[in-house]
């Protein structure tokens, strides 16, 4: 089994970038570029770009601001940083690459008209776009997130992260979503068990203690502590990872559940809007449940127990 993982890599990465991007919104339209040339030639960016030495992150974005889209920057709000692999661009040889892209984002409020001719290397011209008309085919990963888009990771057929996608929209061949769940323990030995809330999907089945899908960004490990959180109130770091779970659809492998356990005894506080009702069980009466009924639970679920419980 896979020792726990802090990193997103692809051990496949042809290109690594840092850069610094700005993110200007005016109501449901978002100022983008278009871009000129790189792993994104063509497609919808956020201005911004690369530090030059000896500038600060907030000087680095006055000048591209300037440079790509002509305006001045006068404030720059909530910056936060994130990391993404992108897996879909062609390289110079013609094959296909892996880029690991690692920004700081800032929101921004500008002066000025944006240039809608572009600076000539860069970007191809500036553009306000509805973020309704953004998608994983036209748009970067970074021009999504600034649209406020629920982005998720997928992975490829080895199981590396390989690029990020709009969530509940039609995968890529060769793409499989990623999914991250946990087994928690109490003291006593009991798992914790939560019933999926109505309106989702296998709403009213009994599941693991949280699961999720892993966001743009993240490891699996990182989201494990996230949906624990998200789902049940408890803060809690994972201890192991004990199963794969490969999921299929009509026979073709779509998704795999990273299966992770630790043990709390913090008071759990379920999301309403996730779990409908939450509670303990003892490993060996839960084998009894799910052979007297194994339809009354999320089948990946099982198979992550008897995998782990035997």
């Amino acid at each position: 089994m896979k020792n726990l993982k802090q990193n997103i890599g692809n051990p496949n990465i042809t290109k690594t970038h840092f850069g610094i991007y700005g993110i200007v919104r005016r109501n449901a339209k978002i100022l983008l570029i278009k871009k000129a040339r790189g792993p994104y030639k063509g497609m919808f960016d956020l201005p911004g770009g690369s530090q030059e030495v000896g500038e600060t992150f907030e000087q680095t974005l006055v000048r591209e601001f300037a440079e790509e889209t002509g305006c001045q920057v006068v404030s720059m709000l909530n910056k936060r940083q994130k990391t993404i692999i992108f897996g879909d661009f062609t390289q110079e040889s013609g094959e296909q690459g892996v880029l690991q892209h690692s920004a700081v984002l800032f929101d921004v409020q500008i002066e000025g008209e944006p240039d809608i001719e572009g600076d000539g290397r860069d970007s191809g011209g500036c553009v306000w776009v509805d973020v309704n008309d953004l998608t994983s085919k036209n748009a970067t990963p970074f021009a999504l997130i600034g649209a406020d888009k629920p982005l998720i990771a997928l992975s490829d057929e080895n199981d590396n992260v390989i690029t990020t996608h709009i969530r509940k929209t039609p995968l890529p061949k060769g793409r499989y979503i990623m999914v991250s769940a946990i087994l928690m323990f109490n003291a006593r030995g009991n798992l914790i068990l939560q019933k999926i809330a109505l309106h989702k999907d296998w709403g009213g089945l009994w599941t693991y203690s949280a699961a999720g899908h892993v966001d743009a960004g993240e490891s699996y490990e990182q989201a494990a502590v996230r949906e624990l959180k998200e789902e049940m109130g408890i803060d809690a770091q994972m201890e192991k990872e004990v199963a794969v779970v490969p999921i299929f659809r009509d026979g073709r492998l779509m998704a795999r559940h990273h299966i992770f356990v630790t043990h709390s005894d913090a008071p759990i506080v379920p999301d309403p809007y996730e779990v409908t009702e939450v509670r303990e069980i003892s490993p060996q009466d839960l084998k009894k449940e799910i052979a007297a009924n194994p339809k009354a639970f999320f089948e990946p679920f099982v198979r992550a127990f008897e995998a782990f419980c035997g």
